[in-house]
């Protein structure tokens, strides 16, 4: 991994991923538990309508997000079924799509022309629910194939992520971070991934971008919580600062 050190601003951004009606009350948690610990604006995740079910312009939920973007955070479009409910899983895929994660890579094969359409109709609900217009894109557990950067500067849309860098598709190049988040489905997958995340943190002191990426049941685990709570304080301690997506793309050079 490269780690590029700088004496420009360290920036911290915390994204809260798979943002949908189900997922409100442990979104609406992990806002409130973020706040006390010090990080005042996160990037939300939006999926339009999360494994082919309810709608993000359901008016009760779109008015909550709405509220919330209101109070700082930034609203990114994420994938948009978030699963892979109508393709096949090819057997050189299968690493990512069953074992990676659980079927849910929906723009790991998509053609340009797939890719396109549900990014604008995943823009299109966005607007329905009167959404700020995203300024990013991430794919579901960051899974793309290379027809989607050239659909995203077509759309206008000004930045996304890898696992390992963040990258902006209208001004090109990227910076090199790779995103701290953990695995819950297994107690295995949970103590691999606090092992994993105290080594990463340990290696990203230098960084100017310090990416912290959040699923709905993360703090729902007590040693994950901990864990994510100590790198928090600690990132804030060493003078990174909070900022969303949005706003680190806007910064100069």
């Amino acid at each position: 991994m490269r780690i590029e050190t700088s004496t420009k601003p360290q920036r911290l951004v915390v994204s809260l991923h798979d943002v949908h009606p189900g997922s409100r009350a442990a979104i609406a948690a992990q806002r409130e538990a973020l706040a006390a610990w010090g990080v005042p604006r996160r990037s939300l995740l939006v999926v339009p309508r999360f494994h082919h079910g309810p709608g993000v312009n359901a008016p009760d939920f779109a008015a909550v997000v709405r509220e919330w973007a209101g109070e700082g955070d930034e609203v990114v479009l994420h994938g948009f079924f978030h699963d892979r409910q109508d393709r096949e899983d090819p057997l050189a895929s299968l690493f990512w799509t069953r074992f990676y994660t659980n079927r849910e890579a929906e723009f790991l094969d998509l053609s340009a022309a797939e890719a396109l359409q549900r990014i604008e109709a995943g823009l299109a609900l966005f607007r329905e629910a009167g959404f700020p217009p995203p300024e990013g894109f991430i794919a579901p557990a960051w899974l793309m194939g290379p027809e989607v950067l050239p659909v995203l500067r077509e759309v206008g849309l000004h930045h996304t992520t890898t696992l390992r860098e963040f990258l902006s598709p209208q001004r090109g190049g990227s910076v090199p971070s790779q995103s701290l988040c953990w695995s819950t489905r297994a107690a295995w997958r949970r103590i691999v991934s606090v092992l994993w995340n105290r080594w990463l943190f340990s290696s990203s002191r230098e960084n100017r971008l310090l990416r912290i990426s959040l699923h709905p049941d993360d703090l729902l685990h007590v040693t994950i919580r901990k864990q994510i709570e100590r790198i928090v304080k600690t990132a804030l301690d060493r003078g990174f600062e909070p900022v969303t997506y949005a706003q680190y793309a806007s910064l100069p050079g």
